[in-house]
């Protein structure tokens, strides 16, 4: 199977199957040498993030019934030829050969040659990239110095960024990388860490710029009794860690599976003594018999704000869910409130840009709760990570 076939299959199951692309790569990858790789995800990724605008080139000059197939090669094509500059000759002589049946090769072959003389153009509209209605959504929410930010960021093919595990090293003792240190936390490099010693001794691991900065609005101290109620796969858990003891942690995540994913990162960082819970968050009210200084909660969420570095997302969010997901934010919110203490901090976070799931969310649950104060609350939106929102609420006696 050469390097585009696989693309095409990735991007198929993608899209038909609502499977998510990077965990299939993560699969599909290990069938090419790994010199290939690097091309069949900037091939995918790419025609994932600009599928919108990939597709308006030709969707007046097909069917409505066309194989989703067929559509892809199109979009695969165009996306080599307008982003990658691949040769026009090469593009249709590649593509062309993807096709099973003489009828498919003739109507890719003829429809290629007759945009060929399209050029990638210098003003693609913003709403482009997007479904329309995500499109609406985020331009009905926020003002245009806002959305146009918001509007770059999709654009973008995000930085991989590694946070430093002090718990096990200093940046001293990563000398040998040719690294960028970019704060006291996070760092970067033009090289993949990920085959080094180094990671694989657990002296870093990686994390979104944005992502990294969250742990510091839990105003933590090493005796804090933390909760971290959605923790999986971890990674902001670990950043807590640096100043709480992980005998006073507890990582709780609804599936077990992903908790084990959380005891092997764990354990690979050397932080030892974290007390886990497979349990529905809504639940542990009734199974802990503890209060809390400080909670995460890192709510489930539409992501519409990694669609930059998961731009699948776009095609497994629905309008329709929205509201079953608002839903589930204010269960937890409501169900989290008993385990708390007063005084406690509960930091509530999302990856997403909805302000439904975001500040109405946390309007209406200080609607209902007065114990509340909201001490700080912000929606990030920079070009050097993903996009989320973070409310933080001290619980006071009355």
């Amino acid at each position: 199977m050469n390097q585009r076939e696989l693309a095409l299959n990735i991007l198929y199951k993608t899209i038909k199957d609502s499977s998510y692309s990077n965990l299939l790569m993560r699969k599909e990858l290990n069938k090419l040498p790994e010199i290939q790789r690097g091309f069949v995800t900037n091939l995918v990724n790419g025609t994932i993030r600009k599928y919108e605008y990939l597709y308006s080139q030709f969707k007046n000059e097909i069917k409505s019934n066309t194989d989703l197939k067929l559509i892809l090669i199109l979009c695969m094509a165009l996306y080599e030829r307008f982003y990658l500059n691949e040769k026009d000759y090469v593009v249709n002589n590649e593509y062309v050969s993807l096709c099973k049946n003489k009828h498919d090769k003739g109507f890719i072959n003829a429809l290629l040659h007759k945009i060929n003389e399209l050029k990638k153009s210098d003003n693609e509209a913003d709403n482009c990239f997007l479904p329309e209605w995500i499109y609406r959504l985020l331009k009905s929410q926020y003002d245009e110095k806002d959305f146009n930010s918001i509007i770059d960021v999709y654009q973008s093919i995000p930085n991989t960024y590694y946070r430093l595990n002090k718990n096990k090293c200093s940046f001293d003792d990563l000398k040998s990388l040719d690294i960028e240190i970019i704060n006291e936390d996070i760092f970067t490099s033009k090289n993949n860490l990920i085959n080094t010693e180094e990671f694989d001794k657990g002296y870093f691991y990686i994390q979104d710029y944005n992502s990294a900065s969250l742990y510091r609005h839990l105003d933590l101290n090493k005796d804090d009794l933390l909760l971290d109620v959605c923790s999986a796969p971890g990674s902001k858990l670990f950043n807590c860690l640096d100043i709480v003891k992980p005998i006073n942690a507890y990582a709780n995540d609804l599936h077990e599976h992903r908790v084990d994913l959380i005891k092997k990162m764990a354990t690979k960082l050397g932080f030892e003594g974290i007390h886990y819970l497979v349990s529905d968050a809504n639940e542990l009210k009734d199974k802990l018999d503890i209060r809390f200084n400080k909670i995460l909660l890192d709510a489930p969420c539409s992501g519409l704000g990694v669609i930059s570095r998961k731009p699948d997302i776009k095609f497994h969010i629905k309008p329709e869910s929205l509201d079953e997901i608002e839903k589930i934010q204010l269960d937890l919110l409501n169900n989290i409130d008993p385990l708390l203490d007063i005084d406690g901090i509960l930091l509530y976070a999302t990856c997403t840009l909805n302000k439904k799931e975001n500040s109405k969310q946390i309007n209406k649950f200080l609607m209902n709760n007065d114990r509340y104060l909201l001490e700080e609350e912000s929606t990030i939106i920079n070009s050097l990570g993903d996009c989320f929102y973070y409310a933080k609420l001290r619980k006071v006696k009355l």
